[in-house]
């Protein structure tokens, strides 16, 4: 029962990041004048933020 409240509050605060992720992503695009550090910035740290919580959520608490 714990860890079933863990994931679910795990995957809600992944989707409250995601969200503040994007908007955030977006924003540094228009202001931005080398956005191929942005991209490449942007998407390891989404990459890296993704496994950790999946990892989190498929080994730890399963």
């Amino acid at each position: 029962m714990l860890k079933d409240s863990l994931i679910i509050l795990l995957l809600f605060v992944y989707f409250i990041i995601f969200i503040f992720w994007l908007i955030w992503f977006h924003r540094s695009l228009k202001k931005g004048t080398n956005k191929k550090n942005i991209y490449l910035f942007n998407i390891i740290g989404f990459v890296v933020t993704t496994y950790i919580i999946s990892f989190f959520v498929l080994r730890v608490l399963s």
